[in-house]
């Protein structure tokens, strides 16, 4: 069974609970195939159908007639996730139903493990915040600390969507280690909720087994780092060394701008319709580096989608999926000719735009470790998507740029980019399976400015 993701954070967190009990239960199984047992399918089979429901707009009361019957892992599944779903949701009521039946079930204590797991591994976000606009602005320099000058190469990484701690993972990692590079920018998610757990085995442990010692290694914040509250993530971020979830690394003539997540990331059960958005006041920090770029070429990077071909972003009120942030363009309309090269992850692909919206190159690298089926069509254009009122077409897939497959999966990617004093070349890397190689597929040269 492939891993499975969900963009709800009580379901995330369920996982998360599932997946540190079975490991618990058995410490001989490898960490990432608690993903094959039989207790982790049966519940994102209730996920599954729990998220179906709430994307159909019916209430929690109603979600309850969508769970099948099965097996005793099955029924004891769909018991407990519809109980963490109540519990999350505020539905005492419900909460008193399912306790009252699961008390006179025969499921095993493993669910009652997992359920006070689920209880426990949520804290508030401790987002933050930038007392000068010269806060968090750091220079290009490796892990020791010491600073590139301006004329040498360097060779910065970027990933998304990776940290699975599966082979598949493991393996994109290995290929990104061999390349050599000098820094590695993670655009996030660790999954299954981003728990200290996860942070750890997921994300740390592998990059320092498979990264150069010099190189120095930053996460962003991506909503599945967010769905435990975010303990695990700040403890990542301190023990690499990365001031908070948003930073701008500058030099003589390049500056990396990436955009954090804000608190309320995860929060509302019915997040799958809610459109990603950024701090107010981290607004005025990012356009403050853009106003001072003073001829800097600018590579910005987010978890989430400026633009999208495929939905995703959120919805409008009639249901129409979004082909356009609008809070993330709101913020940064007036600087997007400025912008050399946006990078995105959130959906499990690698997709160059067309220029749109004003953004020369918008590119999204999510496909790090989540298999994506060829069914699902992720490089078919979705016909309904809602344009904002001053465009009168949808971003434009350069289909030139465009993951091989295995005939059932798409292959995994990452990027780097190799700048030298003001020059810049962006590779997109292909990864086959458990055990191939890195391929570069497309090649892009930064070295004209957009403007």
């Amino acid at each position: 069974m492939a891993i499975k993701t969900y963009g709800m954070s009580f379901m995330s967190r369920w996982q998360s609970a599932l997946h540190s009990v079975l490991q618990q239960q058995d410490k001989n199984v490898s960490d990432c195939l608690s993903s094959e047992h039989d207790a982790m399918a049966a519940s994102c089979d209730a996920c599954g159908q729990l998220e179906a429901a709430i994307a159909e707009g019916k209430e929690s009361a109603d979600i309850a007639q969508v769970v099948t019957k099965g097996s005793l892992v099955s029924k004891c599944a769909h018991l407990y996730v519809s109980l963490a779903a109540a519990k999350f949701s505020g539905n005492d009521q419900r909460v008193r139903e399912l306790e009252s039946e699961i008390r006179y079930s025969v499921c095993d204590p493993l669910w009652a493990k997992t359920l006070f797991e689920f209880d426990n591994n949520h804290q508030e976000i401790p987002y933050r915040h930038y007392e000068s606009l010269d806060d968090f602005v750091l220079p290009f320099s490796d892990s020791k600390g010491r600073e590139y000058n301006e004329t040498e190469k360097i060779k910065i990484a970027f990933v998304s969507d990776w940290a699975t701690g599966t082979p598949l993972a493991k393996n994109v990692m290995r290929c990104i280690g061999e390349q050599n590079p000098d820094i590695v920018i993670h655009l996030g998610d660790v999954y299954y909720s981003g728990t200290m757990e996860e942070m750890q085995n997921h994300f740390l442990s592998i990059v320092r087994e498979y990264l150069p010692k010099h190189t120095r290694v930053f996460n962003l914040a991506g909503n599945h780092d967010l769905y435990a509250g975010g303990a695990g993530y700040y403890w990542l971020l301190d023990e690499l060394g990365q001031p908070a979830s948003y930073f701008c690394m500058r030099n003589k003539h390049w500056q990396i701008l990436s955009i954090g997540a804000p608190p309320q990331v995860g929060r509302p059960i019915d997040a799958i319709s809610a459109i990603p958005a950024i701090e107010p006041k981290e607004v005025t920090w990012h356009q403050h580096k853009l106003n001072t770029a003073d001829g800097r070429k600018t590579v910005m990077l987010s978890h989430y989608q400026l633009f999208t071909s495929s939905g995703n972003i959120g919805r409008t009120n009639d249901n129409r999926p979004l082909a356009l942030n609008p809070v993330l363009y709101d913020a940064f309309q007036s600087h997007l000719p400025d912008i050399d090269l946006w990078l995105w992850g959130h959906e499990h692909n690698l997709v160059a735009f067309e220029p749109y919206a004003g953004l020369r190159r918008g590119r999204c690298i999510g496909s790090g470790a989540i298999p994506v089926a060829l069914l699902w069509q992720p490089y078919k254009q979705l016909p309904n998507l809602a344009l904002p009122e001053q465009f009168s077409t949808a971003p434009q897939i350069n289909l030139d740029c465009q993951l091989g497959h295995d005939g059932d999966h798409y292959h995994h990617a990452f990027g780097i980019l190799t700048i030298e004093g003001a020059l810049g070349e962006m590779n997109y890397f292909e990864v086959e399976g458990v055990d191939g190689d890195a391929t570069v597929i497309y090649t892009e040269s930064l070295n004209e400015h957009s403007v």
